[in-house]
């Protein structure tokens, strides 16, 4: 499903959009934050080699795989971009994904696309990008706010899956940028009361 996906938007939009985002129905994502953070100077400047080119050439540009990062059972040779909150590709990424498709498991059958599909981009040489912000906190958030808000590892990581697959995590209130783009497991009910509190639709 995810190849014919990407496939198809590789065919349809690539021309006509600079980034492609995939999430699920369950996420709640701030555009605002997303297109300032995509519109940065870091960003802009990762696209191009490190070096800040206002008016960039796609055909030049350097592949970004934007996301949540975690280290696959804690080895670091195995980053890949959380599917939950979803990730975000560039123009150049995404033509990275799409050339080495045909010789990336063709005929593998998963839940885990945010695995594979992290696995063929580092075929090509593409790895995922580091999103925290300047202090450290996570821009792309694979469970709800309030999780994130009172989540402490255990003392021992292999106990639970996220806490061994963190990357330099900050936990409580450290952990969630102010500048957050995606939020995981967000039901309707939530999703509304988020959007009620953060665009001021709340009497009190």
């Amino acid at each position: 499903k995810n190849r014919s996906i990407w496939s198809y938007v590789y065919d349809n939009y690539y021309e006509k959009y600079d980034y492609f985002h995939s999430g699920g129905d369950d996420i709640y994502l701030l555009m605002e934050n997303l297109r300032l953070y995509l519109e940065s100077e870091e960003i802009q400047a990762a696209s191009n080699g490190g070096i800040y080119l206002p008016n960039g050439d796609e055909t030049m540009q350097t592949p970004l795989f934007l996301g949540r990062r975690f280290a696959q059972d804690g080895d670091m040779d195995r980053i890949f971009n959380s599917g939950g909150s979803g990730y975000t590709l560039n123009k150049a990424a995404l033509k990275a994904l799409i050339l080495g498709m045909p010789s990336c498991m063709p005929h593998l059958h998963t839940f885990s696309e945010d695995v594979l599909v992290a696995r063929c981009l580092r075929k090509s040489g593409v790895l995922p990008y580091d999103t925290k912000d300047e202090y450290g906190a996570e821009r792309y958030m694979p469970f709800q706010p309030g999780h994130h808000l009172t989540y402490r590892p255990p003392e021992d990581a292999n106990e639970d899956w996220y806490a061994l697959d963190c990357i330099d995590c900050k936990w409580g209130l450290d952990h969630c940028s102010k500048q957050s783009v995606a939020f995981h497991y967000i039901k309707p009910p939530l999703m509304s009361r988020m959007h009620a509190i953060l665009y001021g639709h709340c009497d009190a």
